[in-house]
Protein backbone atom coordinates (compact mmCIF):
# COMPACT_ATOMS: atom_id res chain seq x y z
CA UNK A 1 0.00 0.00 0.00
CA UNK A 2 1.15 2.91 -0.99
CA UNK A 3 1.96 5.96 1.79
CA UNK A 4 -0.09 9.47 2.79
CA UNK A 5 0.22 11.99 0.03
CA UNK A 6 1.72 15.02 1.09
CA UNK A 7 -1.15 16.93 1.69
CA UNK A 8 -2.87 14.19 3.71
CA UNK A 9 0.29 13.95 5.31
CA UNK A 10 -0.11 17.55 6.54
CA UNK A 11 -3.35 17.54 7.51
CA UNK A 12 -2.81 14.51 10.05
CA UNK A 13 0.64 16.58 11.33
CA UNK A 14 -1.96 19.01 12.09
CA UNK A 15 -4.51 16.98 13.58
CA UNK A 16 -1.59 15.03 16.09
CA UNK A 17 -0.21 18.05 17.47
CA UNK A 18 -3.89 19.20 18.74
CA UNK A 19 -3.96 16.15 20.46
CA UNK A 20 -3.18 15.70 24.49
CA UNK A 21 -0.65 13.80 25.48
CA UNK A 22 -2.17 10.70 26.89
CA UNK A 23 -4.13 10.42 23.86
CA UNK A 24 -1.07 10.43 21.83
CA UNK A 25 0.63 7.87 24.30
CA UNK A 26 -2.45 5.33 23.48
CA UNK A 27 -1.72 6.07 20.30
CA UNK A 28 1.86 5.10 20.17
CA UNK A 29 1.25 2.49 22.34
CA UNK A 30 -1.46 1.23 19.29
CA UNK A 31 0.76 1.68 16.14
CA UNK A 32 4.19 0.76 17.56
CA UNK A 33 3.35 -2.97 16.46
CA UNK A 34 2.53 -2.25 12.58
CA UNK A 35 3.99 -2.79 9.32
CA UNK A 36 1.29 -0.82 7.68
CA UNK A 37 2.76 2.15 5.72
CA UNK A 38 0.00 4.65 6.07
CA UNK A 39 0.23 3.59 10.30
CA UNK A 40 3.97 3.76 9.80
CA UNK A 41 3.97 7.33 8.42
CA UNK A 42 0.59 8.05 11.23
CA UNK A 43 3.04 6.15 13.92
CA UNK A 44 6.28 8.17 13.37
CA UNK A 45 4.24 11.64 13.37
CA UNK A 46 2.72 10.61 16.85
CA UNK A 47 6.49 9.49 18.04
CA UNK A 48 7.70 13.35 16.93
CA UNK A 49 5.08 15.00 18.53
CA UNK A 50 5.74 13.11 21.72
CA UNK A 51 9.52 14.14 21.26
CA UNK A 52 8.44 17.50 21.10
CA UNK A 53 6.03 17.12 24.30
CA UNK A 54 8.83 15.56 26.72
CA UNK A 55 11.06 18.55 25.16
CA UNK A 56 8.85 21.04 25.78
CA UNK A 57 8.20 19.76 29.40
CA UNK A 58 11.82 19.55 29.98
CA UNK A 59 12.62 22.65 28.95
CA UNK A 60 9.81 24.55 30.62
CA UNK A 61 10.00 22.36 33.71
CA UNK A 62 9.99 24.65 36.60
CA UNK A 63 6.72 26.21 35.12
CA UNK A 64 4.82 23.48 34.07
CA UNK A 65 3.14 22.77 37.24
CA UNK A 66 1.77 26.90 37.15
CA UNK A 67 -0.38 25.30 33.84
CA UNK A 68 -2.05 22.67 35.89
CA UNK A 69 -5.09 22.92 38.60
CA UNK A 70 -3.63 22.02 41.94
CA UNK A 71 -4.52 18.66 43.09
CA UNK A 72 -5.42 19.65 46.80
CA UNK A 73 -7.87 22.08 45.65
CA UNK A 74 -5.85 25.09 47.03
CA UNK A 75 -5.78 28.36 44.66
CA UNK A 76 -2.51 29.16 42.56
CA UNK A 77 -1.54 30.82 39.88
CA UNK A 78 -2.91 29.07 36.26
CA UNK A 79 -1.72 30.09 32.93
CA UNK A 80 -4.12 29.30 30.19
CA UNK A 81 -2.38 25.82 28.30
CA UNK A 82 -2.61 28.03 24.70
CA UNK A 83 -0.13 30.24 26.25
CA UNK A 84 2.69 27.12 26.65
CA UNK A 85 1.83 25.31 23.38
CA UNK A 86 2.02 27.80 21.42
CA UNK A 87 4.93 29.47 22.66
CA UNK A 88 6.78 25.91 22.10
CA UNK A 89 5.10 26.54 18.46
CA UNK A 90 6.87 29.63 17.99
CA UNK A 91 10.32 28.44 19.62
CA UNK A 92 9.94 25.53 16.88
CA UNK A 93 9.40 27.78 14.11
CA UNK A 94 11.74 30.63 14.90
CA UNK A 95 14.53 29.20 16.87
CA UNK A 96 15.10 25.41 15.14
CA UNK A 97 18.83 25.41 15.61
CA UNK A 98 18.49 26.36 19.48
CA UNK A 99 15.13 23.75 19.32
CA UNK A 100 17.26 20.77 17.79
CA UNK A 101 20.65 21.81 20.26
CA UNK A 102 17.95 21.32 23.42
CA UNK A 103 17.30 17.70 21.73
CA UNK A 104 20.53 16.39 21.25
CA UNK A 105 21.44 17.93 25.14
CA UNK A 106 18.49 16.20 26.69
CA UNK A 107 19.36 12.70 24.35
CA UNK A 108 22.73 12.81 26.08
CA UNK A 109 21.69 14.21 30.14
CA UNK A 110 21.98 11.76 32.85
CA UNK A 111 20.96 12.69 35.97
CA UNK A 112 22.35 14.76 38.39
CA UNK A 113 24.38 16.47 35.52
CA UNK A 114 23.97 20.51 35.18
CA UNK A 115 20.95 21.72 33.04
CA UNK A 116 21.75 21.65 29.20
CA UNK A 117 23.13 25.00 28.19
CA UNK A 118 20.53 25.21 25.24
CA UNK A 119 17.49 24.49 27.75
CA UNK A 120 18.46 28.50 29.46
CA UNK A 121 19.03 29.81 25.81
CA UNK A 122 15.53 28.76 25.09
CA UNK A 123 13.77 30.25 28.07
CA UNK A 124 15.59 33.50 27.32
CA UNK A 125 14.08 33.45 23.51
CA UNK A 126 10.61 33.01 24.85
CA UNK A 127 10.86 35.84 27.00
CA UNK A 128 11.84 38.19 23.83
CA UNK A 129 9.05 36.24 22.09
CA UNK A 130 6.50 37.61 24.49
CA UNK A 131 7.89 41.00 24.75
CA UNK A 132 8.76 41.58 21.51
CA UNK A 133 6.46 39.56 19.15
CA UNK A 134 3.24 38.55 21.39
CA UNK A 135 0.96 38.80 17.82
CA UNK A 136 2.61 34.79 17.67
CA UNK A 137 1.60 33.47 20.61
CA UNK A 138 -1.44 35.14 21.16
CA UNK A 139 -5.04 33.53 19.95
CA UNK A 140 -7.71 36.34 19.01
CA UNK A 141 -9.96 37.85 21.74
CA UNK A 142 -7.26 36.27 24.48
CA UNK A 143 -5.59 39.10 26.98
CA UNK A 144 -2.09 39.52 26.33
CA UNK A 145 -1.51 40.62 30.35
CA UNK A 146 -1.18 36.79 30.44
CA UNK A 147 2.01 36.86 28.06
CA UNK A 148 3.41 39.98 29.89
CA UNK A 149 2.96 38.13 33.46
CA UNK A 150 4.60 34.53 32.59
CA UNK A 151 7.40 36.59 30.63
CA UNK A 152 7.78 37.47 34.03
CA UNK A 153 8.28 34.49 35.46
CA UNK A 154 10.46 33.21 33.23
CA UNK A 155 12.76 35.90 34.26
CA UNK A 156 13.48 33.45 37.22
CA UNK A 157 14.26 30.47 35.51
CA UNK A 158 17.97 30.55 36.95
CA UNK A 159 16.96 30.90 40.42
CA UNK A 160 14.06 28.55 40.49
CA UNK A 161 16.40 25.66 38.77
CA UNK A 162 18.65 25.77 41.83
CA UNK A 163 15.81 26.25 44.49
CA UNK A 164 13.65 23.25 42.98
CA UNK A 165 16.94 21.39 43.02
CA UNK A 166 17.53 22.77 46.83
CA UNK A 167 14.03 22.00 47.46
CA UNK A 168 14.65 18.23 48.69
CA UNK A 169 16.96 19.26 51.86
CA UNK A 170 15.00 22.15 52.27
CA UNK A 171 11.86 20.77 53.42
CA UNK A 172 13.98 19.48 56.83
CA UNK A 173 14.67 21.34 59.23
CA UNK A 174 15.82 24.88 58.12
CA UNK A 175 19.38 26.10 59.58
CA UNK A 176 21.16 29.40 59.68
CA UNK A 177 23.12 28.72 56.37
CA UNK A 178 19.88 27.38 54.38
CA UNK A 179 17.77 30.36 55.48
CA UNK A 180 20.13 32.88 54.22
CA UNK A 181 20.28 30.77 51.03
CA UNK A 182 16.53 31.14 50.53
CA UNK A 183 16.80 35.33 51.48
CA UNK A 184 19.54 35.93 49.41
CA UNK A 185 17.48 33.87 46.48
CA UNK A 186 14.24 35.60 47.33
CA UNK A 187 15.64 39.24 47.21
CA UNK A 188 17.75 38.12 43.54
CA UNK A 189 13.81 37.23 42.57
CA UNK A 190 12.36 40.69 43.85
CA UNK A 191 15.35 42.56 41.53
CA UNK A 192 14.44 40.90 38.29
CA UNK A 193 11.04 43.24 37.81
CA UNK A 194 10.34 46.76 37.86
CA UNK A 195 7.24 46.02 39.43
CA UNK A 196 9.23 44.53 42.78
CA UNK A 197 6.98 41.62 42.53
CA UNK A 198 9.71 38.91 41.64
CA UNK A 199 9.87 37.55 44.78
CA UNK A 200 5.85 36.71 45.04
CA UNK A 201 6.40 35.00 41.97
CA UNK A 202 9.35 33.09 43.06
CA UNK A 203 7.24 31.70 45.72
CA UNK A 204 3.88 31.25 43.80
CA UNK A 205 6.21 29.25 41.69
CA UNK A 206 7.87 27.14 44.66
CA UNK A 207 4.16 26.80 45.65
CA UNK A 208 3.17 25.23 42.17
CA UNK A 209 5.81 22.41 42.23
CA UNK A 210 4.76 21.51 46.18
CA UNK A 211 2.49 18.33 46.61
CA UNK A 212 1.76 20.00 49.84
CA UNK A 213 0.61 23.82 49.42
CA UNK A 214 1.12 24.43 53.25
CA UNK A 215 4.90 23.77 53.12
CA UNK A 216 5.46 26.83 51.29
CA UNK A 217 4.60 28.65 54.74
CA UNK A 218 7.70 27.44 55.98
CA UNK A 219 9.53 30.13 53.12
CA UNK A 220 7.08 33.00 53.88
CA UNK A 221 8.79 32.50 57.48
CA UNK A 222 12.19 32.79 56.60
CA UNK A 223 11.88 35.62 54.24
CA UNK A 224 10.34 37.48 56.42
CA UNK A 225 12.39 36.99 59.07
CA UNK A 226 9.75 34.70 61.58
CA UNK A 227 7.34 38.25 61.32
CA UNK A 228 3.57 37.41 62.94
CA UNK A 229 0.73 37.55 61.38
CA UNK A 230 -0.14 41.19 62.06
CA UNK A 231 2.65 42.32 60.14
CA UNK A 232 2.39 39.68 57.38
CA UNK A 233 -1.53 40.12 56.81
CA UNK A 234 -0.77 43.84 55.64
CA UNK A 235 2.17 42.61 53.47
CA UNK A 236 3.16 41.07 49.74
CA UNK A 237 3.11 38.20 51.37
CA UNK A 238 -0.33 37.78 52.92
CA UNK A 239 -1.43 35.82 49.97
CA UNK A 240 -0.27 32.73 50.58
CA UNK A 241 -1.37 32.90 54.51
CA UNK A 242 -4.76 34.08 53.29
CA UNK A 243 -4.83 30.72 50.99
CA UNK A 244 -4.64 28.34 53.78
CA UNK A 245 -6.97 30.47 56.38
CA UNK A 246 -9.64 30.18 53.46
CA UNK A 247 -8.73 27.05 52.91
CA UNK A 248 -9.67 25.86 56.21
CA UNK A 249 -12.32 27.91 56.66
CA UNK A 250 -13.84 26.49 53.32
CA UNK A 251 -13.47 22.87 55.01
CA UNK A 252 -15.04 24.04 58.33
CA UNK A 253 -18.19 25.16 56.70
CA UNK A 254 -18.56 21.97 54.61
CA UNK A 255 -17.96 20.00 58.29
CA UNK A 256 -20.53 22.11 59.60
CA UNK A 257 -23.36 21.59 57.49
CA UNK A 258 -22.74 17.68 57.29
CA UNK A 259 -22.89 17.86 60.84
CA UNK A 260 -25.97 19.96 60.76
CA UNK A 261 -27.79 17.53 58.49
CA UNK A 262 -28.26 15.01 61.57
CA UNK A 263 -27.42 12.15 58.94
CA UNK A 264 -25.46 9.51 60.94
CA UNK A 265 -24.44 8.07 57.76
CA UNK A 266 -22.55 11.19 56.92
CA UNK A 267 -19.87 11.10 60.10
CA UNK A 268 -17.30 9.37 58.49
CA UNK A 269 -17.36 11.50 55.53
CA UNK A 270 -17.98 14.78 58.39
CA UNK A 271 -15.20 13.83 60.39
CA UNK A 272 -12.59 13.82 57.01
CA UNK A 273 -13.23 17.31 56.99
CA UNK A 274 -12.10 18.10 60.25
CA UNK A 275 -9.35 16.28 59.93
CA UNK A 276 -7.78 18.50 56.44
CA UNK A 277 -9.07 21.57 58.38
CA UNK A 278 -7.02 21.04 61.91
CA UNK A 279 -4.00 19.87 59.46
CA UNK A 280 -4.06 23.19 57.59
CA UNK A 281 -4.53 24.96 60.67
CA UNK A 282 -1.64 23.33 62.70
CA UNK A 283 0.82 24.36 59.30
CA UNK A 284 0.09 27.74 59.98
CA UNK A 285 0.65 27.90 63.29
CA UNK A 286 4.46 25.75 62.84
CA UNK A 287 5.24 28.41 60.27
CA UNK A 288 3.74 31.39 61.68
CA UNK A 289 3.45 33.30 64.96
CA UNK A 290 -0.36 33.97 65.55
CA UNK A 291 -1.43 36.76 68.17
CA UNK A 292 -4.43 36.37 69.97
CA UNK A 293 -5.99 39.83 68.62
CA UNK A 294 -4.44 39.56 65.16
CA UNK A 295 -6.45 38.96 61.92
CA UNK A 296 -5.08 35.23 61.47
CA UNK A 297 -5.37 34.42 65.01
CA UNK A 298 -8.78 35.61 65.35
CA UNK A 299 -9.66 33.29 62.44
CA UNK A 300 -7.80 29.97 63.48
CA UNK A 301 -10.04 30.76 66.74
CA UNK A 302 -12.72 30.96 65.18
CA UNK A 303 -11.93 27.82 63.87
CA UNK A 304 -10.84 25.98 66.46
CA UNK A 305 -14.25 26.86 68.32
CA UNK A 306 -16.60 25.73 65.80
CA UNK A 307 -15.39 22.24 65.23
CA UNK A 308 -14.78 22.00 68.90
CA UNK A 309 -18.46 22.40 69.79
CA UNK A 310 -19.92 20.38 66.81
CA UNK A 311 -17.29 17.19 67.73
CA UNK A 312 -18.26 17.38 71.43
CA UNK A 313 -21.34 17.27 70.35
CA UNK A 314 -21.26 13.95 68.74
CA UNK A 315 -18.61 12.74 71.12
CA UNK A 316 -21.58 13.15 73.87
CA UNK A 317 -24.16 11.29 71.83
CA UNK A 318 -21.65 8.34 71.81
CA UNK A 319 -23.13 6.19 74.62
CA UNK A 320 -26.37 6.00 73.21
CA UNK A 321 -25.46 5.51 69.49
CA UNK A 322 -23.40 2.04 70.95
CA UNK A 323 -26.23 0.74 73.12
CA UNK A 324 -28.82 1.26 70.17
CA UNK A 325 -25.99 -1.09 68.26
CA UNK A 326 -25.62 -3.56 70.61
CA UNK A 327 -29.13 -3.80 72.17
CA UNK A 328 -29.74 -6.05 75.37
CA UNK A 329 -33.01 -7.02 76.76
CA UNK A 330 -33.75 -7.51 80.56
CA UNK A 331 -35.15 -11.45 81.11
CA UNK A 332 -36.82 -12.66 84.50
CA UNK A 333 -35.22 -15.94 85.61
CA UNK A 334 -37.83 -16.56 88.51
CA UNK A 335 -39.77 -14.46 90.91
CA UNK A 336 -38.11 -11.11 90.65
CA UNK A 337 -34.75 -11.97 89.34
CA UNK A 338 -33.69 -10.75 86.23
CA UNK A 339 -30.92 -10.91 83.84
CA UNK A 340 -29.99 -9.09 80.80
CA UNK A 341 -29.63 -11.29 77.67
CA UNK A 342 -28.91 -10.12 74.05
CA UNK A 343 -31.90 -8.74 71.98
CA UNK A 344 -31.39 -10.96 69.29
CA UNK A 345 -33.70 -9.23 66.77
CA UNK A 346 -30.92 -6.83 66.73
CA UNK A 347 -30.55 -3.02 65.91
CA UNK A 348 -32.30 -1.46 63.16
CA UNK A 349 -29.64 -0.91 60.11
CA UNK A 350 -30.17 2.62 60.67
CA UNK A 351 -29.04 1.92 64.09
CA UNK A 352 -26.18 -0.33 63.41
CA UNK A 353 -24.74 1.81 60.31
CA UNK A 354 -25.16 4.44 62.86
CA UNK A 355 -22.41 3.50 64.94
CA UNK A 356 -20.13 2.65 62.14
CA UNK A 357 -20.04 5.85 61.26
CA UNK A 358 -19.84 6.92 64.66
CA UNK A 359 -16.81 4.91 64.98
CA UNK A 360 -15.02 6.37 61.69
CA UNK A 361 -16.07 9.58 62.86
CA UNK A 362 -13.98 9.21 65.90
CA UNK A 363 -11.02 7.96 64.18
CA UNK A 364 -10.76 10.32 61.84
CA UNK A 365 -11.11 13.33 64.29
CA UNK A 366 -8.62 11.20 67.19
CA UNK A 367 -5.05 12.28 65.54
CA UNK A 368 -5.92 15.92 65.84
CA UNK A 369 -7.90 15.79 69.36
CA UNK A 370 -4.71 17.53 70.97
CA UNK A 371 -4.78 20.63 69.09
CA UNK A 372 -8.94 20.39 68.07
CA UNK A 373 -8.94 21.11 72.35
CA UNK A 374 -11.50 17.91 72.63
CA UNK A 375 -8.88 15.65 73.62
CA UNK A 376 -10.71 14.43 77.40
CA UNK A 377 -13.59 14.03 76.72
CA UNK A 378 -12.37 12.03 73.34
CA UNK A 379 -10.62 9.71 75.46
CA UNK A 380 -13.53 9.67 78.29
CA UNK A 381 -15.89 8.70 75.31
CA UNK A 382 -13.61 6.08 73.86
CA UNK A 383 -13.25 4.60 77.09
CA UNK A 384 -17.05 4.54 78.05
CA UNK A 385 -17.37 2.80 74.58
CA UNK A 386 -14.75 0.41 75.53
CA UNK A 387 -16.61 -0.60 78.29
CA UNK A 388 -19.95 -0.71 76.95
CA UNK A 389 -19.06 -3.08 74.19
CA UNK A 390 -16.67 -5.44 76.94
CA UNK A 391 -20.16 -5.75 79.04
CA UNK A 392 -22.10 -6.89 75.88
CA UNK A 393 -19.43 -9.10 74.83
CA UNK A 394 -19.53 -10.61 78.17
CA UNK A 395 -23.12 -10.78 78.48
CA UNK A 396 -23.00 -12.86 74.52
CA UNK A 397 -20.26 -15.09 76.05
CA UNK A 398 -22.39 -16.55 79.02
CA UNK A 399 -24.89 -16.77 76.69
CA UNK A 400 -22.48 -19.55 74.47
CA UNK A 401 -20.33 -21.22 77.93
CA UNK A 402 -23.96 -21.61 79.55
CA UNK A 403 -25.86 -24.47 79.78
CA UNK A 404 -29.31 -23.25 78.79
CA UNK A 405 -30.12 -23.99 74.81
CA UNK A 406 -29.74 -20.96 72.54
CA UNK A 407 -29.93 -20.32 68.75
CA UNK A 408 -25.90 -20.64 67.67
CA UNK A 409 -26.37 -18.53 64.81
CA UNK A 410 -27.80 -15.67 66.63
CA UNK A 411 -25.13 -15.80 69.10
CA UNK A 412 -22.47 -15.51 66.61
CA UNK A 413 -24.61 -12.37 65.13
CA UNK A 414 -24.18 -11.01 67.71
CA UNK A 415 -20.55 -11.46 68.55
CA UNK A 416 -19.54 -10.37 64.98
CA UNK A 417 -21.86 -7.10 65.39
CA UNK A 418 -19.70 -6.17 68.42
CA UNK A 419 -16.23 -7.27 67.54
CA UNK A 420 -16.80 -4.87 64.51
CA UNK A 421 -17.04 -1.87 66.32
CA UNK A 422 -14.13 -3.12 68.59
CA UNK A 423 -12.07 -3.63 66.01
CA UNK A 424 -13.16 -0.27 64.35
CA UNK A 425 -12.34 2.00 67.46
CA UNK A 426 -9.44 -0.18 69.70
CA UNK A 427 -7.88 -2.31 67.11
CA UNK A 428 -7.42 -5.16 65.65
CA UNK A 429 -5.64 -6.89 68.70
CA UNK A 430 -8.69 -6.44 70.72
CA UNK A 431 -10.98 -7.39 68.35
CA UNK A 432 -8.47 -10.51 67.93
CA UNK A 433 -8.46 -11.25 71.60
CA UNK A 434 -12.05 -11.25 71.35
CA UNK A 435 -12.31 -13.38 68.38
CA UNK A 436 -9.93 -15.98 70.10
CA UNK A 437 -12.71 -16.18 72.86
CA UNK A 438 -15.57 -16.81 70.71
CA UNK A 439 -13.37 -19.62 69.36
CA UNK A 440 -12.76 -21.13 72.87
CA UNK A 441 -16.66 -20.79 73.40
CA UNK A 442 -17.12 -23.38 70.37
CA UNK A 443 -20.78 -21.42 69.94
CA UNK A 444 -21.46 -24.27 67.14
CA UNK A 445 -21.11 -27.44 69.65
CA UNK A 446 -24.65 -29.55 69.94
CA UNK A 447 -26.81 -29.47 71.04
CA UNK A 448 -26.78 -25.83 72.47
CA UNK A 449 -29.92 -25.39 70.18
CA UNK A 450 -33.11 -23.98 70.20
CA UNK A 451 -35.74 -26.17 68.36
Amino acid sequence: MSGLSEKRLSAVSGLVKTLPVHILRQLNTSLSLTNDAVLSAVRDLVASQLDSHLLKEQVFRPFVPLFLAREDGMEGVIFPQWLLDRLWRALEREEPALVADARRSLHSHRNGEPVPVPFFHLINAAAVILRERPETVLPAGEDQDELEEFAAYLDLHRLLREALARLPEWMGRIDADKAAAIRLMFKDASGKTADGEGGVRFLEALLANMDDATLVLKFVAVVSDGANDRFLSESELASFGERVLLAAEERVKVFSGLMRRRDPSLLGEAGGWVAQCLSLISSLQKSIELTRDGPWGKRVMAINQTINGLVEERLKGVEKVIAQALPLKTERIFGRATREVPDYSGPKPAQAEAALQTVAFINQVRPAAAQGGYLSLLNKTVEAAEIQMDAYFTVVLGVAVGDDPFDAQAVMDCFERVIALMEGLLGENKANLARRRVAAADVFRAPKTVA
